[in-house]
């Protein structure tokens, strides 16, 4: 589904891919074999595909703006290999993660070495008002993870902290992808911000989807495990606005879930049954499809054209996927 939605842009993202694994190299074997094994297991590019259809909108894709959407995706893996060790994660996408197959200081460093070289891209193809962005970006990022990294167990985080989580978190990337185009072309304001929104409310409804499907999908399918966001403690929505509303031995139910060890199954079961009973997913569902919708009408200041299409179809398929 997603691959005939891009198709827009196919021949855009073969060239990004190629940069990816041509450019991005070093003179370290290892660093090489894993970057390798990264590029073998690439994700959605959903990133890049941001910027790049937005620049198609705006005017053209030229050498600069391919080695600007690298940017992005290396930015955003960089963001994963870091987030592998933090959460003890064995998968990615399925397969073993970098962190289960060379352990937590190569994921560390090569994510350092590929903060690195989208830095190297973003000063030799991007303005200085980019940079600013998106050094404010990776600073968001971090700041986001942290804030996460505090509440761990908290179930007294209500949704505007969490919300404030994943502004950082995710949506600040979907942000600066979305407008980088628009700052790169010297447009007016009214356009930047335009698409500055259409990328803050996609990224949030990508998170908020990636919420849910943390407790409905399955471990083949996610390509990482199911259920792993309770068990690191993380509260997310599902689970916040599920203890808004159930009594007493369902929130000490919840709690135990958080801080226990070992996590059974049926364990994991019994804490989804609760979320469903008090529509924790279905609500979380409401509020992304919501989003969503902010994010099409910011699309409304631009002229029709397939790219602009393109984008609307992309915000609808972040709440509708399946992984």
């Amino acid at each position: 589904m997603l691959d005939e939605i891009l198709f827009p842009i196919k021949a855009e993202l073969g060239e990004v891919d190629s940069i990816l694994s041509t450019q991005v190299k070093s003179n370290v074997a290892l660093i090489n074999d894993a970057l390798q094994y990264i590029t073998k297991n690439i994700g959605k590019r959903i990133r890049p595909a941001v910027f790049l259809l937005s620049a198609k909108m705006l005017g053209n894709v030229n050498k600069e703006m391919l080695y600007l959407a690298c940017v992005f995706e290396l930015i955003h893996t960089a963001s994963l290999l870091h987030d592998d060790v933090i959460d003890d994660a064995d998968l990615r996408r399925g397969k073993p993660s970098v962190k289960a197959r060379w352990g937590n200081q190569i994921s560390i460093l090569l994510g350092d070495f590929l903060w690195c070289k989208s830095s190297e891209f973003l000063m030799a193809y991007g303005s200085k008002e980019l940079w600013g962005k998106v050094i404010n970006v990776v600073s968001d990022i971090t700041e986001g993870q942290i804030k996460e990294l505090t509440c761990l167990n908290n179930i007294e985080l209500d949704e505007d902290g969490y919300m404030d989580i994943i502004k950082g978190k995710t949506a600040a990337l979907f942000q600066v992808c979305a407008q980088g185009a628009a700052i790169e072309q010297k447009l007016s304001q009214q356009f930047v911000d335009a698409l500055q929104q259409y990328g803050f409310n996609l990224g949030m409804a990508f998170q908020l989807k990636d919420d849910i499907l943390d407790y409905v999908s399955d471990d083949d399918l996610l390509g990482k495990r199911v259920g792993n966001d309770l068990k690191e403690g993380k509260l997310t929505l599902p689970i916040i606005y599920t203890l808004k509303q159930c009594d007493k031995n369902q929130a000490i139910k919840i709690k135990e879930f958080l801080i226990s060890r070992q996590i059974s199954s049926s364990q994991f079961k019994d804490v989804r049954d609760i979320i469903n009973n008090y529509e924790g997913l279905k609500s979380t569902q409401e509020l992304a499809i919501s989003y969503i919708a902010k994010a099409k009408s910011y699309l409304s200041i631009f002229k029709p054209c397939l790219e602009k299409d393109t984008l609307s179809r992309l915000a609808d398929y972040v709440v509708k996927r399946e992984v």
